[in-house]
Protein backbone atom coordinates (compact mmCIF):
# COMPACT_ATOMS: atom_id res chain seq x y z
CA UNK A 1 0.00 0.00 0.00
CA UNK A 2 2.57 2.35 0.48
CA UNK A 3 5.04 1.42 -2.64
CA UNK A 4 1.42 2.35 -4.22
CA UNK A 5 1.32 5.78 -3.15
CA UNK A 6 4.63 6.77 -3.35
CA UNK A 7 4.23 5.33 -7.49
CA UNK A 8 1.25 7.27 -7.76
CA UNK A 9 3.35 10.83 -6.31
CA UNK A 10 6.24 9.88 -8.55
CA UNK A 11 3.90 9.46 -11.21
CA UNK A 12 1.80 12.98 -10.97
CA UNK A 13 2.76 15.95 -11.69
CA UNK A 14 3.60 18.60 -8.83
CA UNK A 15 -0.29 19.99 -9.77
CA UNK A 16 -1.75 16.56 -8.87
CA UNK A 17 -2.56 16.28 -12.82
CA UNK A 18 -1.52 13.20 -14.49
CA UNK A 19 1.40 13.48 -16.82
CA UNK A 20 0.63 13.93 -20.89
CA UNK A 21 2.77 13.03 -23.92
CA UNK A 22 3.78 16.49 -25.69
CA UNK A 23 1.56 17.12 -29.14
CA UNK A 24 4.41 16.16 -31.47
CA UNK A 25 6.19 13.18 -30.02
CA UNK A 26 5.31 9.83 -31.85
CA UNK A 27 2.92 6.87 -30.42
CA UNK A 28 4.39 3.33 -31.30
CA UNK A 29 1.68 1.10 -32.35
CA UNK A 30 2.33 -2.76 -32.38
CA UNK A 31 1.14 -3.28 -35.87
CA UNK A 32 3.71 -6.09 -36.05
CA UNK A 33 6.09 -4.24 -39.20
CA UNK A 34 9.59 -4.31 -37.93
CA UNK A 35 10.69 -2.08 -41.13
CA UNK A 36 9.50 1.28 -42.39
CA UNK A 37 8.83 1.97 -45.93
CA UNK A 38 12.16 4.44 -45.40
CA UNK A 39 14.53 1.19 -44.45
CA UNK A 40 13.70 -0.82 -47.81
CA UNK A 41 15.70 0.43 -50.81
CA UNK A 42 14.80 -1.12 -54.48
CA UNK A 43 16.62 -4.65 -55.00
CA UNK A 44 17.91 -3.64 -58.10
CA UNK A 45 17.41 -0.17 -60.05
CA UNK A 46 14.13 -0.30 -62.29
CA UNK A 47 12.24 -3.16 -59.81
CA UNK A 48 9.69 -3.21 -57.44
CA UNK A 49 11.59 -5.83 -55.17
CA UNK A 50 12.54 -4.08 -51.94
CA UNK A 51 15.47 -4.68 -49.96
CA UNK A 52 16.56 -3.15 -46.57
CA UNK A 53 19.34 -0.89 -46.59
CA UNK A 54 22.60 -1.66 -45.91
CA UNK A 55 23.17 -0.61 -42.06
CA UNK A 56 26.36 1.51 -40.72
CA UNK A 57 28.19 1.52 -37.77
CA UNK A 58 27.43 4.76 -35.53
CA UNK A 59 31.72 4.87 -35.91
CA UNK A 60 31.68 5.44 -39.48
CA UNK A 61 30.90 9.16 -38.97
CA UNK A 62 33.69 9.25 -36.59
CA UNK A 63 36.53 7.55 -39.06
CA UNK A 64 34.96 9.71 -41.96
CA UNK A 65 35.60 13.27 -40.27
CA UNK A 66 39.29 11.94 -38.93
CA UNK A 67 41.69 14.86 -38.47
CA UNK A 68 45.04 14.53 -36.82
CA UNK A 69 46.84 17.12 -35.20
CA UNK A 70 49.82 17.53 -37.98
CA UNK A 71 46.69 18.21 -40.57
CA UNK A 72 45.01 20.75 -38.26
CA UNK A 73 48.40 22.90 -38.36
CA UNK A 74 49.23 22.25 -42.23
CA UNK A 75 51.83 20.03 -41.81
CA UNK A 76 50.80 18.11 -44.93
CA UNK A 77 51.58 17.95 -48.41
CA UNK A 78 50.19 20.57 -50.36
CA UNK A 79 50.18 22.93 -47.04
CA UNK A 80 51.81 26.34 -47.04
CA UNK A 81 55.41 26.00 -48.40
CA UNK A 82 58.34 25.99 -46.05
CA UNK A 83 59.28 29.80 -47.10
CA UNK A 84 56.52 31.29 -45.60
CA UNK A 85 57.43 30.30 -41.92
CA UNK A 86 60.72 30.03 -40.04
CA UNK A 87 62.49 26.26 -39.52
CA UNK A 88 64.39 25.15 -36.65
CA UNK A 89 66.17 22.17 -36.11
CA UNK A 90 67.83 19.33 -38.53
CA UNK A 91 64.87 17.58 -40.39
CA UNK A 92 64.47 13.89 -39.71
CA UNK A 93 64.86 12.70 -43.72
CA UNK A 94 67.25 14.73 -44.85
CA UNK A 95 66.47 15.31 -48.56
CA UNK A 96 68.46 18.24 -48.08
CA UNK A 97 71.88 17.28 -48.74
CA UNK A 98 72.32 13.63 -51.53
CA UNK A 99 72.65 10.50 -49.80
CA UNK A 100 76.61 8.90 -49.88
CA UNK A 101 77.24 6.23 -52.41
CA UNK A 102 78.73 4.04 -49.52
CA UNK A 103 77.22 4.21 -46.36
CA UNK A 104 78.86 3.37 -42.83
CA UNK A 105 77.11 1.61 -40.46
CA UNK A 106 77.84 4.48 -38.07
CA UNK A 107 75.99 6.97 -40.69
CA UNK A 108 72.41 6.43 -38.47
CA UNK A 109 70.69 9.50 -41.05
CA UNK A 110 67.61 8.86 -42.72
CA UNK A 111 68.04 10.12 -46.30
CA UNK A 112 64.52 9.24 -47.45
CA UNK A 113 65.83 6.18 -49.14
CA UNK A 114 64.68 4.03 -45.78
CA UNK A 115 61.59 1.83 -45.28
CA UNK A 116 59.26 2.70 -43.08
CA UNK A 117 57.54 0.48 -40.21
CA UNK A 118 55.11 -0.44 -42.68
CA UNK A 119 57.15 -1.76 -45.68
CA UNK A 120 59.30 -3.78 -42.69
CA UNK A 121 56.25 -5.65 -41.56
CA UNK A 122 54.82 -6.44 -44.36
CA UNK A 123 57.61 -5.73 -47.14
CA UNK A 124 56.58 -6.00 -51.14
CA UNK A 125 57.05 -8.81 -53.53
CA UNK A 126 59.93 -7.30 -55.73
CA UNK A 127 61.74 -6.05 -51.94
CA UNK A 128 61.30 -10.03 -50.63
CA UNK A 129 63.98 -10.55 -53.93
CA UNK A 130 66.17 -7.19 -53.40
CA UNK A 131 64.40 -5.03 -55.78
CA UNK A 132 63.67 -1.91 -54.80
CA UNK A 133 62.22 1.18 -55.48
CA UNK A 134 65.07 2.82 -56.51
CA UNK A 135 65.62 0.19 -59.34
CA UNK A 136 62.24 0.48 -60.98
CA UNK A 137 62.93 4.45 -61.39
CA UNK A 138 66.64 4.52 -62.61
CA UNK A 139 66.59 5.19 -66.15
CA UNK A 140 68.11 2.46 -68.62
CA UNK A 141 68.76 2.02 -72.48
CA UNK A 142 66.29 0.57 -74.40
CA UNK A 143 68.36 -2.93 -74.81
CA UNK A 144 68.22 -3.35 -71.15
CA UNK A 145 64.76 -2.89 -70.25
CA UNK A 146 63.88 -5.45 -73.08
CA UNK A 147 66.65 -8.13 -71.39
CA UNK A 148 64.36 -7.22 -68.28
CA UNK A 149 61.63 -8.14 -69.66
CA UNK A 150 62.40 -11.42 -71.18
CA UNK A 151 64.15 -12.39 -67.87
CA UNK A 152 60.81 -12.09 -66.07
CA UNK A 153 59.03 -14.36 -68.37
CA UNK A 154 57.21 -10.91 -70.28
CA UNK A 155 56.42 -12.55 -73.97
CA UNK A 156 56.46 -9.09 -76.26
CA UNK A 157 57.26 -8.94 -80.03
CA UNK A 158 60.23 -6.61 -80.92
CA UNK A 159 57.26 -4.62 -82.53
CA UNK A 160 55.42 -4.51 -79.83
CA UNK A 161 58.13 -3.31 -77.58
CA UNK A 162 59.31 -0.78 -79.58
CA UNK A 163 55.61 0.69 -79.91
CA UNK A 164 55.89 0.43 -75.98
CA UNK A 165 59.15 2.27 -75.67
CA UNK A 166 57.23 4.96 -77.64
CA UNK A 167 55.14 5.41 -75.71
CA UNK A 168 56.97 5.19 -72.75
CA UNK A 169 59.30 7.88 -74.00
CA UNK A 170 56.50 10.52 -74.48
CA UNK A 171 55.40 10.35 -71.59
CA UNK A 172 58.70 12.03 -69.53
CA UNK A 173 59.37 14.83 -70.87
CA UNK A 174 63.11 14.43 -71.53
CA UNK A 175 62.39 10.92 -73.02
CA UNK A 176 63.59 8.89 -70.22
CA UNK A 177 62.60 5.52 -69.79
CA UNK A 178 62.57 3.14 -66.72
CA UNK A 179 61.28 0.15 -65.58
CA UNK A 180 58.11 1.75 -63.80
CA UNK A 181 57.09 3.76 -66.95
CA UNK A 182 57.16 0.15 -69.09
CA UNK A 183 55.31 -0.99 -65.72
CA UNK A 184 52.75 1.54 -66.54
CA UNK A 185 52.33 0.78 -70.23
CA UNK A 186 52.07 -2.43 -70.83
CA UNK A 187 49.05 -1.91 -67.32
CA UNK A 188 47.28 0.48 -69.77
CA UNK A 189 47.51 -2.24 -72.64
CA UNK A 190 46.53 -4.85 -70.79
CA UNK A 191 43.85 -2.39 -69.20
CA UNK A 192 42.04 -1.33 -72.79
CA UNK A 193 42.69 -5.02 -73.78
CA UNK A 194 40.28 -6.52 -71.14
CA UNK A 195 38.12 -3.41 -71.42
CA UNK A 196 37.37 -4.18 -75.20
CA UNK A 197 36.83 -8.15 -74.23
Amino acid sequence: MVLRNYNDKCRKKPDGSEPSLPEDAEIKTNDGSLLKDEDLVPKEPGTSEKTPKTLTRPTDRVFADYRTTSSQYNATVGSLPATCYPLYGVPTIRSDIPAPRVRRISDRTNYGDEANAYALLCPSVFSQKGVYEKDFFKTRPKSEIAQILRNIGVSISDQNFEEVWKQACMKHHRGDVCVESIRNILDEIQASHTKCS
